[in-house]
């Protein structure tokens, strides 16, 4: 059984730590796991993808349930990268830390990710485990991880912490200069910790769900929760 991870870079730097950082630990993922996995890395920097436009209809219509297209999905290129996450059998997120936020990359994509929560969670059940980078030691990293779980798990999303023998919330890396997490061991041990956490549960979700013949049961209503 093949497990398909992706790893999304979130800065607008090129060749930046947190984009070292993905792509060492699912390198060493690969080298660990062998054929049983496989990943593909994109940097959201590379793409076209504008401001979600609040057009109050997003993935499913309101009257008859019908899905639809993102009104955006033919004018920029974010529909690439969805279609990796729906391809995707577990997601790791890097990126650097702003004012303890995640990138502004980051926050603009995940927006538009509100079609796919809308045709009944398509991304329900993959793990997400999530890498912050920042300048200083208490630099908001964590603040930056905690916040970039929200709207996975608003998707279904299971997310998942470094495990191994710590687990913790995920990967907290400290760096500056270019290449400077590289100097981070802690950092980058974390950082395989998160991805082999990713793959652990991803195989557990798809193995299980191969042998039990599951599909997803989640039905988004626009009416629940709200007056």
């Amino acid at each position: 059984m093949e497990v398909k991870l992706l790893g999304i870079g979130c800065s607008p730097r090129e060749n930046s730590n947190s984009r070292m950082l993905l792509e060492v630990s699912l390198g060493k993922a690969k080298e660990k796991f062998g054929d049983k996995l496989s990943y593909k890395i994109v940097d959201l920097r590379e793409y076209d993808i504008q401001h979600c436009l609040a057009c109050n209809v997003c993935g499913k219509t309101k009257d008859t349930g019908e899905f639809i297209d993102c009104v955006l999905k033919n004018k920029d290129q974010t529909q690439e990268v969805l279609d990796l996450m729906r391809e995707a059998d577990g997601i790791a997120v890097a990126t650097p830390v702003y004012f303890g936020m995640p990138s502004d990359l980051f926050s603009k994509f995940i927006m538009r990710t509100r079609v796919l929560r809308h045709q009944d969670f398509v991304l329900a059940n993959r793990p997400v485990g999530v890498m912050a980078i920042a300048g200083r030691r208490s630099g908001g990293a964590e603040t930056t991880i905690m916040s970039t779980w929200l709207p996975f798990i608003r998707n279904g999303c299971l997310i998942v912490g470094n495990g191994d023998k710590t687990c913790q919330f995920g990967t907290m890396g400290w760096a500056g200069a270019r290449g400077a997490i590289a100097n981070d061991e802690w950092g980058m041990e974390q950082g395989r910790q998160t991805v082999e956490r990713i793959y652990e549960i991803a195989s557990l979700v798809k193995a299980g769900s191969d042998a039990l013949g599951h599909a997803n049961p989640m039905t988004f209503c626009y009416k629940s929760g709200t007056k």
